[in-house]
C-alpha cells in the first residue's frame, strides 16, 4: 500500500549522494583551479546519469507504481516484481555511474558500466510492462493523459538503451578528438531525449489527470491534448536531428 516509500527513500539517498553532493564536489574543483576542462567528462557524465535515474527515475517509478492503479480504480499488477525493478535500478545506477566516475584511472572498468546499464534496462522494461498490464486490466479506457504516460515510458526505456551505447562509445574512444566529437554529436540528443521525451511528458501526462481534480479545472479538449502529444513527440526526434546535424552538415541545423 505504500510501495512508493523505498524508491523515494532511495532516490533522496540518490540526490544526496551522486546527485547533490557530488555534483557540488566538481563544482569546487572547477572553482578552486579555475578551469571547467579541470573535471573530465566521465566524471561529469556519471553525475548526470545518476540525477536523470537515480532522482528522477526512482521518484516516477515511485510515483507511478502508488498512483497510475488509483488512476484507474485497480490493484498494482506484480508488486512483488515492481519491488525488484527497486533493487535492480540502484544496483544498475551505483555499477554504471560509480564505473564511469573512475573510468580513466581503471578503463577496464568499461564492462562493470555497460553491465550495470543492462540491468538499468531491464529494469525500466519490466517497469513500463508493469505500468502497462495495471492499465490494461483495469477494464477502463485509455484516457487522453494515458498516452501522455505511454510516450514518457516509451522514451524512458530509448533513453537507456540509447545512453548504454553511447556510454560504451565515449569508454572506448581511442583518444581526446574521438572523445570530443562523439560528445559533441550524440550527447545533447540524450539529454534531449531524458528531459523532453521522458520528464515532460511524464509530468504533462500526470498534470492533465490530477489539475483538474486538485485545482477544479475544466477537463482537457481530448482532440486538442492528443494533437499536442503527436507534436511533441515529433519535436524531440525533430531536436535531436538538429543536434546532430549541427555539427555534421552545418550550424544552420541549429535552427
Amino acid at each position: 500500500s505504500a510501495i512508493y516509500q523505498p524508491f523515494f527513500k532511495a532516490g533522496i539517498a540518490m540526490v544526496l549522494t551522486l546527485g547533490a553532493v557530488w555534483g557540488a564536489y566538481l563544482l569546487l574543483r572547477i572553482g578552486f583551479q579555475g578551469s571547467f576542462t579541470s573535471v573530465g567528462i566521465h566524471e561529469v557524465n556519471a553525475h548526470g546519469h545518476a540525477q536523470i535515474f537515480g532522482w528522477v527515475g526512482l521518484f516516477v517509478m515511485g510515483f507511478a507504481y502508488q498512483a497510475f492503479p488509483r488512476f484507474k480504480q485497480t490493484k498494482l499488477t506484480h508488486p512483488r516484481l515492481a519491488m525488484a525493478t527497486l533493487w535492480m535500478m540502484v544496483a544498475g545506477i551505483l555499477a554504471r555511474s560509480g564505473a564511469q566516475a573512475f573510468l580513466v584511472s581503471w578503463p577496464a572498468l568499461t564492462a562493470v558500466g555497460v553491465a550495470g546499464s543492462m540491468l538499468e534496462i531491464a529494469a525500466i522494461l519490466l517497469f513500463a510492462g508493469i505500468i502497462w498490464t495495471t492499465l490494461r486490466r483495469s477494464g477502463k479506457p485509455l484516457a487522453d493523459y494515458d498516452y501522455y504516460i505511454l510516450s514518457a515510458l516509451g522514451w524512458f526505456v530509448v533513453q537507456a538503451v540509447y545512453g548504454t551505447v553511447y556510454f560504451w562509445a565515449i569508454a572506448v574512444a581511442p583518444d581526446r578528438d574521438a572523445l570530443l566529437a562523439l560528445v559533441a554529436r550524440w550527447q545533447a540528443p540524450l539529454r534531449d531525449m531524458q528531459i523532453h521525451g521522458f520528464a515532460l511528458l511524464m509530468i504533462l501526462g500526470v498534470s492533465h489527470h490530477l489539475f483538474q481534480r486538485g485545482y477544479g479545472l475544466c477537463a482537457p479538449n481530448p482532440r486538442r491534448s492528443l494533437a499536442a502529444l503527436v507534436l511533441l513527440n515529433l519535436a524531440v526526434p525533430g531536436e535531436m536531428a538538429g543536434f546532430v546535424l549541427m555539427r555534421s552538415a552545418g550550424h544552420a541545423w541549429a535552427a
